[in-house]
């Protein structure tokens, strides 16, 4: 949509227009890694940008939903406030605390926290983030290796973009078997790359710790389990799935005191969870689940382990067309045609 009318259409939703058209729906947002500089990467935000979204949502009297209150509303105890909205932040690093965190106190507002537990035991940290570290500082220009699956592949630096070259290696991991992929990493990737594997977690990629994640839930912010390995669950054999969710969810309930009933899934695409993931959910006792598509969470959805979430918006014209509901009509539009 082009900035001109996407600014129109933005102002017509500040009256609530799209919000009457469109009820029942809440945005729920994702977010990553908060930078407290001025830069960021693609997948992050500043903290500035993500205090002017929190600044428009207390300025116009939106409701920031706790976890308890999404799940009162999809048990139909609660009806859905019109001018609503839900946070998520994934993994747990320390950036997440320290700085989203902060922000989010600052207007008294919940943040709902998805943990890697490994990553907070400081066992291991995501094996996405040990592709883009060797990745950033590796001399070598070109290398072949083979993939988890004896699959061969080439890279070369010289003809690509480091940051191309990450997200092709990505793309092909998360098709691949995991069980054994933080050993791959380590005894092939880095080999062939010729970087030494660091002795503990490194800076840039250190965890929140679980001291942290017990401040949070005493702040009133949420913290639950996203597996013990962020490995991806349809990737793995039954009983690497029924660790990695039963294992995640004692290691949060050890930790913190309370059993949590609230999941979201690694990656979160369609492709990366299936029926069993859903069934040992269940088994596990927990009562909703999010993944990664981006559309709004709604009140009588027969799919409570398959919520849906939006990636939060860098500008505040994106972030006004999902909070305004104007978002609705493309996905509306979306449903006819698929």
């Amino acid at each position: 949509m082009k900035p001109l009318i996407l600014k129109c259409a933005n102002l017509i939703g500040e009256t609530g227009l799209y919000r009457i058209l469109r009820p029942g729906r809440i945005p729920v947002f994702m977010l990553h890694r908060v930078t407290s500089g001025d830069v960021c990467q693609p997948g992050e935000i500043t903290a500035d940008q993500l205090r002017q979204h929190l600044s428009y949502l207390s300025r116009r009297g939106y409701q920031v939903l706790s976890m308890d209150d999404l799940l009162a509303i999809l048990d139909l105890k609660e009806a859905v406030p019109s001018k609503s909205v839900m946070f998520t932040i994934d993994d747990g690093f320390f950036d997440q605390n320290d700085v989203a965190a902060a922000v989010f106190d600052e207007f008294g507002f919940p943040l709902n926290f998805f943990v890697i537990t490994g990553l907070l035991d400081k066992e291991l940290w995501p094996w996405d983030d040990q592709i883009t570290y060797a990745l950033n500082r590796t001399t070598v220009r070109q290398a072949d290796f083979q993939f988890p699956s004896g699959k061969g592949c080439s890279i070369d630096l010289d003809n690509a973009t480091t940051r191309q070259t990450i997200r092709g290696i990505r793309n092909v991991l998360k098709g691949e078997k995991q069980e054994r992929i933080y050993e791959w990493l380590k005894a092939e990737f880095y080999k062939k790359l010729s970087v030494e594997f660091p002795n503990e977690i490194p800076k840039e990629f250190r965890p929140m710790s679980w001291e942290d994640a017990r401040s949070l839930r005493k702040r009133g912010h949420g913290v639950f389990p996203h597996t013990c390995s962020h490995r991806i669950l349809s990737t793995l054999s039954s009983e690497e799935k029924h660790y990695e969710i039963h294992q995640g969810q004692q290691r949060v309930a050890l930790e913190l005191g309370f059993n949590p009933e609230v999941f979201a899934y690694p990656t979160g695409r369609p492709t990366d969870y299936d029926s069993t993931d859903i069934d040992e959910l269940k088994r596990a006792g927990f009562r909703i689940a999010f993944n990664t598509v981006p559309d709004y969470v709604r009140q009588g959805a027969s799919q409570q382990y398959e919520l849906p979430r939006f990636s939060l918006p860098q500008s505040g014209p994106a972030f006004l067309k999902i909070v305004n509901r104007l978002e609705s009509f493309r996905f509306s539009n979306w449903h006819l045609h698929h």
